[in-house]
Order: C-alpha cells, then sequence, then structure tokens
C-alpha cells in the first residue's frame, strides 16, 4: 500500500498544473471563444441571474452573454429545442440561418448597429441543418455600441406562421458615457 501512495504521489508531482498557454488576441472578443481556457468559467447562465440576457418570444432562442469589444458589440447565442416540449419533434430535424440585416436597436430607437458578422450560423439564404437534439451555439457580432447605450434589443425580422426569428428584447450591458467634464479636486 504504502508503494502505491508513493508512486502515485511521485506521478502528481511529475504532471503540470501549469494552464496551457494563450496567444494574445486580436480582438477582446476573442477572449470568450469556447476554444479559449477561459470560455466555460466566463460564460454567464441563462436564465441570467444577475439581469441583462433579455428574453426572446422563441423558447428555442438562449442570449448566454453580451461582450462589448473595441469593435463589435458580441453576443453569445444559443439554439436548442426543448426535448419536453409536446409540440416538438425532438428527434426531426431544423434548417436554421440569420438574416443579415439583423440589427440591435437602443431601447429608445433612436440607433441602430448593423450586423457585421457571424460564427456557428450561416447568413440567409444559406441554412444549417441540425437534429432536433442537437444544441448549437453561435457568436453575432454587431457594431460596438455607442458610449451610455446601456439597454438594448435584438431584432432579426417579424415571425410569422413558416419563420421563428431570433428576437430578443430587454438585453442591457455595463456602458457608461464618457463624462467630458473633469472633477475638481
Amino acid at each position: 500500500m504504502k508503494t502505491f501512495v508513493a508512486l502515485l504521489l511521485l506521478a502528481s508531482a511529475c504532471t503540470s498544473n501549469r494552464p496551457p498557454r494563450v496567444t494574445a488576441p486580436v480582438d477582446g472578443a476573442e477572449y470568450y471563444q469556447p476554444n479559449q481556457t477561459t470560455y466555460a468559467l466566463q460564460q454567464r447562465l441563462y436564465p441570467d441571474p444577475h439581469g441583462g440576457l433579455g428574453h426572446s418570444q422563441d423558447s428555442d432562442i438562449r442570449v448566454t452573454d453580451i461582450r462589448l469589444t473595441a469593435n463589435y458589440t458580441v453576443l453569445y447565442m444559443t439554439y436548442s429545442k426543448d426535448p419536453g416540449d409536446r409540440n416538438n419533434n425532438y428527434y426531426g430535424t431544423s434548417a436554421i440561418s440569420f438574416n443579415p440585416k439583423a440589427v440591435l436597436a437602443s431601447s429608445d430607437g433612436k440607433r441602430t448597429y448593423a450586423l457585421v458578422k457571424t460564427e456557428g450560423i450561416p447568413l440567409t439564404p444559406n441554412t444549417r441543418e441540425i437534429r432536433n437534439d442537437e444544441k448549437v451555439p453561435f457568436v453575432l457580432y454587431f457594431e460596438r455600441l455607442d458610449k451610455g447605450v446601456e439597454s438594448f434589443d435584438l431584432f432579426e425580422c417579424k415571425s410569422d406562421n413558416q419563420n421563428s426569428c431570433f428576437n430578443v428584447a430587454g438585453m442591457s450591458i455595463e456602458n457608461p458615457a464618457e463624462s467630458s467634464a473633469q472633477t475638481p479636486r
């Protein structure tokens, strides 16, 4: 038994506890990609206990995180069918895509921010065929919100009987307006 414990201690001493080396990203959004070591630790849960991730009429859509970088407003989302939904063909397939004309709109409606690029989901008219038991994470990059815009909505398209759009209302993020006046000392 003592020999086994000694071998176990020796084997554990030989293993490295250092985190894998991560290269410097070009844009801050790359810090939160799934292939990075910190992604799983920093991703928020839905429904978000702190608020801010919004709500959608489509129960298959989830916003898992929102990030502001120097260049983008980045929405991390997932698409997955609920196996408990009785109106759902959980073992069938679906086709998903994202409208390239989608926008983020400030809560007052005075400003919109265009979609720049997507990862993990094709742009319409292209589609991706997925199994209904599959969970699909994807990332949407929009123009960066102006300073001071902290509440906004995602508007992809108008839903109808054939199409369910990825619209999300009531999202928020900390993005204070820059103060031009200096405080006296």
